[in-house]
């Protein structure tokens, strides 16, 4: 039976539709609260569905016999094109299966690069996914992101509620413009990181900012870092952003501690999460007396840097081949042009594996 891939037209956008409603998701637990509502589930299907799968994401099959075996869905937003969902019905344990999966994610990946318009890519699946995911992902050149792999859990309200530090202040921001600042503070948490790794961790943080809440975290008249508020059903979630000092400080619980004593709410649990793998592991014995627990996050992102598209490419003369490739695509996570010379300092920062909103659903997880 032969498998196409293609991008999909208004009726198989349809079909996948009907099967996110039915649970074919990476994501089952976001697809929950539309599918068992009487109201929710038609609007979803008939409206809200097709204008954002269909208009304002771009959605790929992979189809065997007519039927939907396979989709990865692509939305946008800044720089960064990533999945806001995706699903593979067929067991990835099987050679040719992994084959045809890699296909359909390739050729998602061929559209948004033959655009030239994102430069980064990054596919986000739960952290307990089967291994095989893994393995198509880095057959195809896709590497995992030091990005809020890790979290530290735990009932509110903690077991201490102090007053926040002397000196210290949260100075609330407008969100909306609250982007382009990314880069100033991301320097600090990735010390040893190029700034093109920099620039595609912004360029992929960047879509969950309009969703939360963000507060500078102050010091007399000095910006240190911010804060991220989310709220998701019973969840406080705050992702800290504090420069490496202030990593495991009596300062740091302390902020942690008062962040989520104001900010608590009706939420009953608190889920705290860090950009690096690095700050979480420094912090985790100091938190862990607050009574939070540490533990895998339940996203990862994989990601991979594009090159231009052909046109643009030539534009730019930058027409000629790359002296290796990785996978089908230019270069991989960390961007090679910034390892360091033999005898320097390793300057990979995400060795280890990558989340969303969580959470991650890409664009849905936070």
């Amino acid at each position: 039976m032969v498998t196409e891939i293609s991008k999909a037209s208004s009726g198989q956008v349809r079909e996948v539709l009907r099967m996110l409603l039915e649970g074919v998701s990476s994501d089952v637990s976001s697809m929950e609260a539309i599918a068992g509502s009487w109201w929710r589930r038609p609007l979803f299907l008939y409206w809200f569905g097709p204008r954002f799968l269909g208009k304002q994401m771009d959605t790929f099959v992979a189809t065997a016999d007519e039927s939907i075996i396979g989709f990865v869905i692509v939305q946008y937003d800044g720089d960064a094109a990533g999945t806001f969902d995706w699903a593979y019905v067929r067991p990835l344990e099987k050679e040719s299966n992994r084959a045809e999966f890699a296909d359909l994610i390739d050729t998602a990946l061929d559209f948004v690069e033959g655009q030239g318009i994102h430069p980064y890519f990054y596919f986000g699946f739960a952290t307990d996914s089967p291994p095989e995911v893994r393995q198509v992902l880095e057959e195809i050149g896709l590497s995992p992101a030091d990005y809020q792999t890790t979290q530290m859990v735990g009932a509110l309200p903690l077991e201490e509620s102090p007053s926040i530090p002397d000196g210290f202040r949260l100075s609330p921001q407008f969100t909306a413009r609250f982007g382009p600042r990314l880069t100033e503070f991301l320097p600090a948490l990735y010390q040893d990181a190029p700034a093109e790794e920099i620039e595609m961790l912004a360029a992929i943080h960047t879509n969950t900012i309009r969703s939360s809440k963000i507060f500078l975290v102050m010091e007399g008249t000095t910006e240190l870092g911010f804060v991220q508020q989310f709220r998701w059903r019973d969840e406080l979630r705050l992702l800290l952003a504090l420069p490496r000092r202030l990593w495991g400080s009596e300062t740091e619980r302390q902020l942690v501690a008062y962040m989520a004593q104001a900010m608590q709410g009706q939420n009953e649990r608190l889920r705290l999460r860090t950009f690096s793998k690095d700050h979480l592991a420094a912090a985790k014995d100091s938190l862990s007396s607050l009574g939070l627990t540490w533990e895998e996050a339940p996203w990862q992102r994989w990601v991979v840097a594009l090159e231009p598209g052909q046109e643009q490419a030539v534009e730019k003369n930058e027409a000629e081949e790359p002296e290796s490739r990785y996978g089908s695509h230019g270069t991989i996570w960390p961007p090679q042009a910034a390892q360091q010379e033999p005898g320097g300092a390793a300057s990979d920062s995400s060795a280890d594996e990558e989340q969303q909103e969580d959470d991650g659903n890409d664009g849905r997880a936070n």
